[in-house]
């Protein structure tokens, strides 16, 4: 089964108690929280080393990427209150798209309740579709793990990447939430293997996985100009972006560029100035584009592009002050 970077489900199960696993689960959680997330398939359970484990999911329902900080009430043994916050198990989560969560607790603290929202917050991240997943997400073998490959379909060096994903039973609820270790480098063309394994605790219910992303820790910020030669960029823009490459014989970076808004939306690129007299040209689908603002202050040139809706090529010429 093959899933790209954009591609997830978000399971809302029914409740059960499963007291020989010692799974706890506390009651049916629909969601929690408002626009623009939902928090769901919240359990808790007891891990063979006694700790407490609370997991879940958190739910996009906007039309931006954000960044979600959740947090959760636990009381110590000598019954001090303290909220616990973390992220989920990505930075940046896309439009419509899921992201598990898990917290862990000793065996002598406990939750008081469940996990809420602390902070959300809209980022021009943009997503990078240059990495597919193949996987099937039927739980594999007597470790019931989660087993597949990561390729880099793109032109560039990707580093830092994990994979991350809910646990099910066979019946939808969600027993654990799980990550890889982190992958230090995939390289243009590269198939990497990985698999990830649930909780001992919760393995032999495990049947199936769902919400399975991918965490990139380190987003490209250098583009290779050939012969050893690299230069730094920044891109900020609410979208998907693919194909990202540099052409020397037009001295362009060229990528290819879908908002997320469905009127389009903005895109800032910034690369240093080489020259006090660097033209910058941009294309958009081989047309000049005019109205484009383009702003020098001697050491950064900064190009800001507004995107129409649907996907577009977009070409920045001038990049080594070659034009």
């Amino acid at each position: 089964m093959k899933f790209s970077l954009m591609f997830y489900k978000n399971i809302v199960s029914s409740c059960a108690v499963i007291l020989f696993s010692l799974i706890i689960i506390l009651g049916p959680i629909n969601s929690f929280g408002e626009f623009p997330i939902s928090i769901v398939d919240q359990k808790i359970f007891k891990d063979l080393n006694g700790d407490w484990n609370l997991v879940g999911v958190v739910q996009n329902n906007a039309g931006m990427p954000i960044e979600v900080k959740i947090g959760v009430n636990i009381t110590q043994s000598e019954r001090q209150s303290l909220i616990l916050t973390s992220n989920t198990f990505t930075n940046v989560i896309y439009p419509y798209v899921a992201a598990p969560f898990k917290f862990t607790i000793s065996g002598n603290e406990f939750f008081n309740g469940f996990a809420y929202p602390i902070q959300t917050k809209e980022v021009t991240k943009p997503l990078l579709t240059d990495l597919s997943q193949n996987y099937s997400n039927l739980a594999t073998a007597e470790e019931k793990a989660l087993v597949g490959t990561i390729k880099n379909t793109g032109p560039n060096i990707i580093k830092n990447i994990a994979v991350y994903a809910s646990a099910h039973s066979i019946n939808g609820t969600q027993l654990d939430s799980v990550k890889s270790s982190l992958i230090p480098v995939i390289y243009p063309g590269e198939d990497v293997r990985y698999k990830i394994l649930p909780d001992p605790a919760i393995k032999d219910g495990v049947y199936y996985y769902s919400c399975a992303g991918l965490d990139v820790n380190a987003p490209i910020s250098t583009i290779d100009l050939g012969e050893g030669e690299y230069i730094v960029f920044n891109l900020e823009s609410a979208s998907m972006i693919s194909d990202f490459r540099y052409e020397n014989s037009s001295d362009s970076i060229i990528f290819e560029v879908k908002p997320y808004n469905p009127v389009g939306g903005p895109t800032n690129f910034k690369i240093p100035q080489i020259s006090p007299n660097q033209k910058i040209e941009v294309l958009l689908d081989g047309k000049q584009y005019e109205k484009k603002l383009v702003t020098m202050n001697g050491k950064t040139i900064s190009i800001d592009i507004f995107i129409p809706k649907d996907k577009h090529i977009l070409k920045i010429s001038g990049i080594r002050n070659q034009l």
